[in-house]
């Protein structure tokens, strides 16, 4: 049988179609490498390629380093690593990591795993890769690193005052932290205390460390306290008295203090008056070590009270030192503006007492002193001094007996000015009692009835009506006026028969239209 010979391939066909083929897997491959190539370079959205993240796909896994960390100042920086491997364990390069912070505020992270702490506090970092996760825990928590003062570390207190002083921790990227407090201590205490607020009080004179102390950290302040003026006071020459013109007694001596009581040396003071007449010798003076001043005061020639001021420049409020300048007989005048006083024992006058004090120009002497002095029982209440217009008011009580009282004024001194006597009229008040009593017999055994009517207080009551009545015997008359004692008077006469053994022998008074009665027994 006849072998069938095949025709030879078509050579040039063949070879066409192989290299196609080549060619088309070649390209594929040489695409893929340059995906591959561009996401490595990060440039693959740059070139609109859609990736296909073969890496992605094949994660299963995702093991982070540290899973927890702690850091302790704000700013501070830790890397989180995160190994991402397949099912079969094995680490896969390339994969799409998303970091994401569970709060931000406390601690954020970068797409490099980068954690930055903001704040105290506590996050979670978790990492992604499509469906497969990862979380890491963070605390933030500051560690005190050092104490900073809050202002000037040196602290200039006059003796008596307070400051307030402060530190405060911060972290090592000197960051402060809340809620720590230091305590405070003074290196000497007889300088100044602090309490554990930090507030300072400067007790004398010096200097002393204030000293925050938290653990092992330290901050110190230095207060320096001094002695400055806070405060002028008398030590002698005050509420003096003397006539107008003349020189006071004793010396002025006054004390330039500090807020806590102790003297201050070496303060300059003025002294000046409100009046254009009066000396100061010396009118300036330097506080000495004992804090001490001294002038003498001459008064000026105007009576009244007159005021001496001493200042200090650093001082708001100068101090009044006062002196009373009695009025000269000479160049003062009194005048007497109540007159014909007259009013009700024991009682207020309905008027109050009025002078005037001037000088012998007539210019109204102010404020010049005067002294009321009841001489006939009663009280007073007056004006310690005369006003600004030279007037002097009183009200006057007049004493409990009847007749004329008295009321002595004194101007300034008793030594230098004449007292002025006031007079009023006290008149008895309402009858309050009757009295009666029997005169000696007389002819044919008659008797005199004395009947006297008197107030509250023992003053006989003139002009008041009394009836008189007798259980035995005859009475002159049945009525009576009282005198100007008080006194009214009738006479009795004995009955001209026997009477009886037991009739009353009883003289009854009552005043008229009143209750007021009373009776006496005949012997």
């Amino acid at each position: 049988m006849a072998r069938r010979t095949l025709p030879p391939p078509k050579t040039g066909l063949w070879s066409g179609a192989h290299k196609l083929v080549l060619g088309t897997i070649t390209t594929a491959a040489a695409f893929m490498t340059l995906m591959l190539n561009a996401k490595a370079l990060g440039v693959s959205s740059f070139l609109g390629i859609i990736e296909p993240n073969v890496a992605d796909h094949a994660a299963r896994r995702i093991v982070l380093t540290p899973r927890t960390d702690t850091l302790r100042a704000i700013g501070d920086t830790a890397v989180i690593v995160a190994t991402v491997t397949d099912a079969r364990g094995a680490t896969l390069a390339g994969a799409s990591l998303r970091w994401r912070s569970s709060d931000s505020t406390v601690a954020s992270v970068d797409s490099g795993g980068t954690i930055v702490a903001r704040a105290p506090g506590r996050a979670t970092v978790e990492v992604r890769v499509r469906e497969v996760f990862a979380s890491a825990s963070i605390l933030v928590r500051q560690q005190p690193d050092r104490l900073v003062l809050v202002g000037d570390s040196l602290v200039d207190l006059s003796a008596g005052d307070t400051a307030r002083v402060a530190a405060v921790a911060v972290d090592a990227k000197g960051h402060r932290i809340r809620g720590l407090s230091p305590r405070w201590e003074s290196s000497d205490t007889s300088v100044a205390v602090i309490d554990s607020a930090g507030l300072a009080l400067s007790r004398n004179a010096g200097t002393a460390q204030l000293v925050a102390v938290l653990g092992e950290h330290r901050a110190m302040a230095t207060l320096r306290a001094v002695l400055r003026p806070a405060e002028i006071v008398v030590l002698q020459g005050e509420a003096q008295r003397a006539p107008a013109g003349r020189t006071l007694a004793v010396p002025v001596v006054l004390q330039v203090r500090s807020r806590s009581g102790e003297p201050v040396p070496d303060v300059d003071l003025t002294f000046e008056t409100d009046d254009a007449e009066a000396v100061l010798a010396p009118s300036t003076g330097r506080s000495d070590a004992h804090g001490r001043v001294r002038t003498t005061w001459t008064l000026g020639r105007r009576a009244g009270v007159q005021r001496l001021r001493a200042r200090v420049a650093s001082l708001d409020v100068p101090l009044t030192v006062t002196a009373d300048a009695d009025p000269v007989a000479k160049d003062t005048r009194v005048e007497v503006l109540s007159e014909a006083l007259a009013g009700t024992v024991a009682s207020k006058l309905e008027r109050p007492v009025a002078l005037r004090v001037t000088d012998s120009s007539g210019v109204a002497l102010a404020g010049v002193r005067v002294t009321w002095t009841p001489l006939d029982g009663g009280t007073i209440e007056g004006a310690a001094t005369t006003d600004s217009v030279g007037y002097a008011y009183a009200s006057w009580w007049l004493g409990p007996r009847a007749g004329a009282q008295r009321l002595r004024v004194q101007f300034g001194d008793a030594r230098v000015l004449p007292a002025h006597t006031l007079r009023a009229t006290a008149s008895p008040s309402v009858p309050a009692a009757v009295a009666l009593s029997l005169a000696k017999p007389g002819a044919k055994g008659t008797r005199d009835v004395i009947a006297k009517v008197t107030d509250a207080h023992g003053n006989p009551v003139a002009d008041q009506t009394l009836r008189f009545a007798s259980t035995i015997g005859s009475l002159s008359a049945t009525e009576g006026v009282a005198d100007s004692l008080g006194r009214a008077r009738v006479t009795w006469s004995p009955p001209t028969t026997p009477a009886a053994k037991s009739a009353a022998r009883v003289i009854r008074a009552a005043l008229a239209d009143s209750k007021i009665a009373t009776q006496i027994k005949l012997p």
